[in-house]
């Protein structure tokens, strides 16, 4: 399996057939959450709040989008950032998991070491996602596709 990212503007060192250019991931993190009340004796009445949607944190190798992602960093405007989740299906990549974001910003960027090639841990604020996936059977074909969409601006889900 492997995780690649496409920001706006800013190529990476991928030359997988598909993503060429794309910025290759080595972990990818993202949350929903929302406070649920449940009153003793009335589950029935539950009450929830806005869901609080969490900045997408992903984390990669020192490339060549390593100096225009630092520059996003310090002065960036809102960008359209893809990620999609690959898997190799008879010697191809499949996308199975996608997510666009739509006017992402890095909110934060820092570099870590030990002896090999530095990481980059970066954080991305945006204003709305659209969450794409795909059931995998057992058989490795392909089942329903199953879209979600939500704009934080105005928080509708579609």
């Amino acid at each position: 399996m492997a995780i690649y990212m496409k920001y706006d503007g800013i190529d990476g060192d991928v030359t997988e057939t598909g993503h060429t250019k794309w910025i290759e991931l080595n972990s990818f993190q993202w949350g929903v959450g929302r406070g649920i009340h449940t009153a003793v004796g009335s589950a029935a009445e539950r009450e929830s709040t806005a869901p609080s949607v969490s900045e997408v944190v992903v984390t990669k190798e020192n490339d060549i989008s390593t100096g225009k992602l630092m520059q996003e960093a310090l002065g960036g405007h809102g960008k359209t950032v893809k990620v999609e989740f690959t898997r190799t299906d008879k010697s191809k990549q499949d996308v199975f998991l996608s997510l666009e974001l739509t006017n992402a910003m890095i909110s934060g960027y820092s570099h870590a070491s030990g002896a090999d090639r530095p990481m980059e841990t970066i954080s991305l604020n945006f204003t709305k996602v659209l969450f794409k996936t795909k059931q995998m059977k057992d058989d490795a074909t392909e089942g329903q596709p199953f879209n979600v969409t939500y704009d934080l601006e105005t928080a509708q889900l579609s």
